[in-house]
């Protein structure tokens, strides 16, 4: 094995990792949330239909880029038709490509992900003592691509996976530097969960893109082996497993925080009114005096004040739904 073959595997292995956080954080939402089950509600717009709005306006930037005429398009939407809820939606004239099929059928994946990987770069800047990842992301891209160049590099298999690990830890401690008294920090953990909301296929989007994703595979089978025997030949590729691996890495950081703004809105979710607000006070107490400590590790800790306080309620059968 090379290095190269590493980066190539983690630019494959992450994206369909990422694709697969947002089809189990939506499965699992149906058996956690009660929320998304209320469609229509208040609650339901507030968390899951922006979810649901990217998904489908997704699939109309699908239609855009492959020219294929829309017949109708409601990005959010609830009716009921016999049995079935019909949330947003896009009727398109089907297009006798295959690969333009997969195009508008997989276009919320590669959307939601391009969103999930502005966010986290854009929101290292939101902290005052750091500078972005901008530029880091840029080198890192640099390091990847050009290590070719150097056999003592190439012949490491593990260069890449320090260089990646280390890049993620630097978002990770970044993100933690935004305090949970700014807004900020809970306007970008809920478009963290939503935008992994519209990251999950349906099976519709599944079957009419079963075409386009079997070719798609092959390719990637094909070029694994080609990493592996000849290395050398990524620069045919110039880049772009490279930048895959590079972004959909950050990807993965991102959507944890998305899942864990999910698990705190499920356990509140499921405290009677207003004991479930106990733990987001505590949470945000936490951070005030922090904040006024100047005390590292603000985040962190703060988020643990809200589990130290959740866990002993959620205990308590009449604190529950």
């Amino acid at each position: 094995m090379n290095a190269y073959f590493m980066v190539v595997i983690l630019g494959i292995g992450l994206f369909y990792f990422v694709w697969a956080l947002g089809w189990f954080l939506e499965r699992l939402s149906h058996k956690q949330l009660a929320t998304t089950h209320e469609h229509g509600s208040r609650a339901w717009y507030l968390l899951v239909g922006p979810g649901v709005a990217l998904h489908e306006s997704s699939h109309a930037l699908g239609c855009i880029f492959t020219r294929t005429p829309i017949v109708e398009f409601k990005p959010i939407n609830v009716s009921r038709e016999e049995d079935h809820v019909i949330l947003g939606y896009v009727k398109y004239r089907k297009p006798t490509s295959e690969i333009k099929n997969a195009i508008i059928n997989l276009a919320p994946v590669a959307v939601s992900l391009a969103v999930l990987i502005l966010f986290a770069l854009g929101i290292t800047y939101l902290v005052p003592s750091s500078q972005g990842l901008g530029g880091q992301a840029l080198a890192l891209l640099d390091q990847l691509i050009f290590m070719k160049n150097d056999p003592l590099l190439l012949g490491n298999v593990l260069y890449p996976l320090g260089l990646i690990g280390t890049f993620i830890y630097d978002f990770v401690w970044t993100f933690a530097g935004l305090t949970v008294v700014n807004p900020l920090f809970w306007i970008v953990a809920f478009l963290a969960m939503t935008t992994m909301f519209s990251n999950a296929p349906s099976s519709t989007d599944i079957r009419n893109a079963r075409v386009g994703l079997k070719w798609l595979l092959i390719f990637n089978a094909i070029w694994i082996i080609v990493a592996l025997v000849y290395p050398l030949a990524g620069f045919l590729m110039f880049g772009v497993f490279e930048l895959l691996a590079v972004m959909f890495s950050l990807a993965v950081a991102f959507a944890a925080v998305g899942y864990g703004f999910f698990i705190m809105i499920t356990a509140m979710s499921k405290l009677k009114f207003p004991i479930n607000i106990l733990p987001f006070l505590a949470c945000v107490g936490t951070g005030a005096v922090l904040l006024y400590l100047n005390t590292e590790f603000q985040t962190i800790l703060s988020l643990l004040a809200f589990v130290i306080v959740v866990i002993p309620l959620l205990m308590v059968k009449r604190f529950r739904k």
